[in-house]
């Protein structure tokens, strides 16, 4: 499977209702197989900028093109995962894989692929379990199975993981990610968490807001991204944090990794100079 290319032009969105922009003016490229994260603070409207680019709304100015095509409406080559997990809770973990499937395979084709992808997820124990027995993240990987079902070039993720502990987090992070670079996946990924950024995308897209504008796109090049105490590390993560400080024009403190411990950040260019004395 190859990842398919996004080029997102000069997309603008604002609200019918409030005449309120959300976004203004943003594009930028994703690479075929990237993995690209937008983050900003809170209202930055980097979660419409994903349903924009999903299909899930048409934007008031500009588009975007997935390998040329122009996205107007959802796609088996471009599917969504959200932070609930939305599953049928009367069906199987292997019914609810399935459903993904449903306008793309025949009955015999279904049979074959649901253990396939119940395998790629960690979950073919799990096969005939109803899903209201499973865990948050157990729930979250039967989704992460069906998003995959039809085979997508692009999987986008509306912070799906952020209602899970720390280290169900930590282990979801690295397994998508995994499995997107194992299939070629491009991956686009909203979140609030810096560390997630950095433990799973390969840039970050740094908005502002009211309106959201893109800020800075910065580079993540880690070797090992399980481990958080090398050098790379520590310079992704105080990249990433002094430009989302920049873009929101406040200063972090603090920066929580994955495994849930809180490091110090190095002193913000926006802080305040201590008054003479």
């Amino acid at each position: 499977m190859k990842g398919a290319h996004i080029a997102v032009d000069a997309v603008t969105h604002t609200y019918r209702r409030t005449g309120k922009a959300a976004v203004a003016d943003i594009s930028f490229e994703v690479r075929p197989g990237e993995a690209l994260a937008l983050v900003g603070r809170s209202g930055c409207g980097k979660s419409t900028l994903l349903h924009i680019m999903a299909g899930l709304i048409i934007p008031s100015q500009g588009g975007v093109l997935v390998d040329g095509l122009r996205v107007g409406a959802p796609s088996p080559k471009w599917v969504v995962m959200f932070q609930q997990p939305s599953l049928y809770p009367w069906m199987s973990v292997a019914q609810n894989v399935a459903l993904g499937l449903r306008f793309t395979g025949r009955r015999r084709e279904i049979a074959a692929r649901v253990p396939e992808l119940l395998r790629l997820v960690e979950l073919s124990d799990y096969a005939d379990r109803n899903v209201q027995d499973l865990s948050g993240g157990q729930q979250q990987r039967v989704a992460l199975a069906r998003s995959l079902a039809p085979s997508p070039e692009v999987l986008m993720l509306d912070e799906p993981f952020s209602a899970l502990d720390a280290f169900t987090r930590g282990t979801l992070q690295r397994d998508v990610r995994r499995i997107a670079k194992d299939l070629g996946i491009t991956l686009v990924l909203v979140t609030h968490d810096l560390a997630e950024a950095v433990v799973m995308a390969d840039r970050a897209a740094v908005l502002s807001a009211n309106p959201g504008r893109l800020c800075e796109m910065v580079p993540i090049d880690l070797a090992d991204r399980d481990n958080l105490r090398s050098p790379e590390y520590a310079d992704a993560r105080n990249r990433l944090a002094a430009a989302y400080e920049k873009a929101a024009g406040r200063e972090l403190t603090r920066f929580a990794d994955p495994a849930g411990e809180d490091h110090p950040l190095p002193s913000s260019p926006l802080a305040k100079p201590a008054s003479a004395t």
